[in-house]
């Protein structure tokens, strides 16, 4: 059980929070008395999918790996005399990369436009519907702390990464994370502004 104000853990038993002095149970009765509408989206966010973000890194250091190993082999040609096996061998794999690498992207493409964060009034809903049916909830009474974070490269093309981070005990999908954002300064003031009010 979690204290309703500050997020604190309390034994079953608890009266009053021993870190905030809240009475237990007490934020939950004047909430229904002032039962709000909830079913109105206030934000929704979509990550942005951005082919070269999310596919040079990848690209590079497969070029780079598949030209250290047909500089290997040609080596090996050159000590043996048959020619031409590096050669090949190097342009099958540029193709058998290439094939992997669009099949990633178009899977992540159409998982990007599967993703969205709803905020309402009182909480926020992740969905995915791709390959995974997924949706999570949380209510912003349970949120403890909302973080921006932005990459070097994130930077460059103008997106980043927004963290709800929630009052779970297990430290594995204890909140939401909602990456690749466009714009990202613009709605971690607007996610902000909504959890405050």
């Amino acid at each position: 059980m979690f204290c309703e104000k500050c997020g604190n853990k309390l034994d079953e038993d608890a009266v009053f929070c021993t870190k905030c002095g809240a009475k237990v149970g007490e934020i939950t009765n004047n909430l229904k008395t002032e039962k709000k509408d909830d079913n109105e989206i206030k934000l929704s966010v979509k990550p942005k999918f951005k082919f070269a973000y999310l596919t040079l890194p990848s690209l590079i250091i497969w070029l780079i790996l598949i030209a250290l190993f047909a500089g290997t082999i040609e080596a090996a040609e050159a000590e043996t005399g048959v020619f031409g096996v590096g050669l090949t061998i190097g342009g099958i794999a540029y193709a058998i990369i290439l094939a992997i690498i669009a099949i990633k992207v178009a899977v992540q493409k159409k998982q990007y436009n599967h993703l969205r964060y709803d905020f309402y009034e009182t909480k926020v809903i992740f969905e995915d519907s791709f390959l995974n049916l997924s949706q999570k909830e949380v209510k912003y009474k349970h949120i403890r702390e909302v973080t921006m974070r932005q990459s070097f490269i994130q930077r460059w093309f103008n997106i980043g990464n927004i963290i709800l981070y929630t009052n779970a005990e297990t430290g594995i999908d204890n909140g939401i994370s909602i990456t690749n954002v466009e714009n990202v300064h613009e709605i971690y003031k607007k996610i902000k502004e909504i959890l405050n009010t």
